[in-house]
């Protein structure tokens, strides 16, 4: 896919049914005229024409979103199905060098986000993204949020086909539309084009599978749609909607499941205004029915104005070739990044790397570096990814050596991506009003304890650890072979943070199921009762056996007894450091403060 040239952006289509253009020279999400209209209601809103409630819902449909630190917002950048150009990452680099962390952050719906913006200088970011097609609408509030793709999809092996032109045309036609913006509350959609279901299907508002029904001449593309799926305090994996949902129908389908939830979903009562509750208080197959006769009403009333979809066809640059380069003889560090970051495409000779982020943070030079790399050795693009990191496609083979070398001098070519070692881990305590623990100080802890006292385990496959600062499951716990949230209980009359510990979730294509609560664990003792654990499986597994069969086998009660040492305190004197969350040098407090995720 070609570098987008300067101006070289479509017009914006506004919500409405329109052509898609190839992925490399794609429309802009952004549109100019509605960020005068943020600016004026900032104006209004400081004059005090506009009351706090109605802006505080204005803000939160252009993607600006309270922080627990007073007078400072993040700005959640909109990357439909992950997809970047090398000038789209130049600009998030500027734009994260404007804010004081000096970081963009990738977050597990694939979206950019920024921390501790000031309100007056938001207005002059969405108009530097706006200019490379990028914009902050939708990103947040009771809207249709960011259409996610599975990362490796056009390029993966086992794919039915690329879905990444669907999930485009259905961002494409929500995005502004009236029908979604004043839902009852946030909804979310996902893709995935193979069985390994990289896109999270099981646990999203909608979720689509790529199928194909039939063969050879006869081959029909199509999807198996999932409904009512959720993380969260009450989390439900989705069920399907029908058999099989032909690719020409799921434009359709998907505006026929959002009216449905626009008109049925619960307005009273926030905390069980999801769709995974809807589909509990009316049944699956009442539900489905009223969705099937939704669709069969908009198939009349709007024949003709569902956008057509046509497959894109993934392909290399037309750059020259380079010179390629020998691997670095006898360097280890080379190596075990090889093994683990760099994927095989189906397209032979080519590969995709991840590169892997702690925490999901980037700084500024690392995204021009992302940039560089892209423009020089790839396709022109990146994609980010569920799991807070960046895929960087259509790598030659033999170009991977000198790939490396420029990864590795500016931070990027950390091994381990998508292993044990890389564990994600939603913002916390650190700046959301809603997280109680620092659950970002957790993740770089254990972490630590992986790489240095668990030799052998860290680049291991199939164990993956998930942390979320509160209940809610932001990072994604309940579907983690080690899911941490975050809490707080009291110690002897003092409170200290912990974590609740669940095991054996995980999204296994036939298997999908949630973690188990086992322990609740002082924060400070999190990562050696995960050594306990992870040391505990390496002594006793049987060749080949995964982490989750081996829980299986070991069972509950043999697992909490292991547990058991590391889920105490001494008292506060005895023990000052317990009572503190990571990162923190004064006494811990359970301060949280009105979420808006429901705002």
């Amino acid at each position: 896919m070609a570098q987008l040239p300067a101006g070289g952006y479509g017009a914006p289509l506004n919500g409405l049914p329109g052509r898609m253009n190839e992925p490399g020279n794609p429309p802009s999400w952004a549109e100019p005229a509605e960020i005068d209209t943020f600016d004026q209601f900032v104006k209004d809103f400081w004059a005090g024409r506009v009351n706090p409630d109605e802006f505080k819902r204005f803000r939160l449909q252009h993607g600006v979103y309270g922080q627990r630190q007073p007078d400072v917002q993040m700005l959640r950048v909109k990357i439909p199905w992950g997809g970047l150009t090398a000038a789209q990452l130049e600009r998030l680099a500027d734009i994260a060098e404007k804010t004081p962390r000096g970081l963009g952050h990738v977050t597990t719906r694939q979206n950019v986000q920024f921390h501790f913006v000031q309100l007056a200088q938001v207005p002059t970011l969405m108009r530097a993204l706006a200019e490379v097609g990028l914009t902050t609408r939708e990103a947040c509030g009771n809207t249709v949020r960011n259409v996610t793709v599975g990362h490796c999809a056009g390029i993966c092996p086992k794919e039915a086909f690329d879905p990444t032109p669907h999930a485009d045309a259905v961002a494409r036609f929500l995005l502004r539309n009236p029908m979604n913006q004043n839902l009852p509350r946030k909804f979310k959609i996902a893709f995935s084009g193979c069985d390994d279901d990289t896109g999270l299907t099981p646990i999203h508002d909608i979720g689509a599978r790529a199928v194909v029904r039939g063969s050879d001449g006869s081959a029909v593309r199509g999807f198996e749609v999932l409904l009512g799926g959720g993380l969260g305090p009450a989390p439900r994996l989705a069920q399907p909607l029908e058999a099989f949902t032909a690719a020409d129908d799921l434009l359709p389908t998907v505006a026929a499941i959002v009216r449905v939830f626009d008109r049925h979903g619960n307005r009273e009562n926030r905390n069980m205004a999801r769709l995974k509750f809807l589909v509990q208080k009316l049944g699956i197959d009442p539900l489905r029915a009223l969705i099937l006769r939704e669709r069969d009403a908009l198939r009349f009333t709007m024949a003709g104005k569902f956008p057509s979809v046509a497959p894109w066809e993934e392909r290399p640059s037309t750059r020259g070739s380079r010179n390629g380069g020998r691997p670095p003889v006898g360097d280890p560090a080379y190596q075990r990044w090889h093994r683990a970051n760099v994927m095989p495409q189906r397209q032979p000779g080519y590969a995709a790397i991840h590169v892997r982020l702690l925490r999901g943070d980037v700084t500024p030079e690392q995204l021009r570096v992302l940039a560089r790399a892209a423009r020089e050795f790839g396709d022109g693009t990146v994609r980010s990814t569920n799991q807070q990191n960046f895929l960087l496609r259509w790598i030659p083979d033999d170009e991977l050596p000198e790939l490396y070398a420029i990864l590795a001098q500016a931070g990027l070519a950390l091994p381990g991506a998508e292993r044990l070692i890389d564990v994600t881990a939603c913002p916390g305590a650190d700046t959301c009003q809603l997280g109680i623990t620092s659950s970002r100080g957790l993740a770089l802890a254990i972490a630590d304890v992986i790489e240095q006292e668990l030799d052998g385990l860290a680049d291991e496959a199939g164990i993956r650890i998930k942390i979320s600062g509160c209940p809610n499951s932001c990072g994604q716990h309940h579907i983690a072979n080690i899911g941490l949230f975050g809490g707080a209980r009291k110690f002897h009359g003092e409170q200290a943070p912990t974590y609740q510990m669940l095991l054996g979730g995980g999204l296994e294509p036939g298997h999908p199921r949630f973690g188990k609560p086992v322990a609740r664990v002082p924060a400070k003792h999190v990562p050696e009762a995960i050594k306990a654990l992870l040391a505990l499986y390496r002594r006793e597994r049987t060749p080949s056996e995964s982490f989750n069969a081996y829980l299986d086998r070991a069972g509950t009660e043999r697992l909490k007894e292991l547990l058991a040492p590391w889920t105490e305190l001494p008292p506060q004197a005895e023990a000052p450091d317990g009572y503190l969350d990571w990162g923190a040098d004064r006494s811990f407090t359970l301060g949280t403060g009105p979420g808006e995720c429901a705002a």
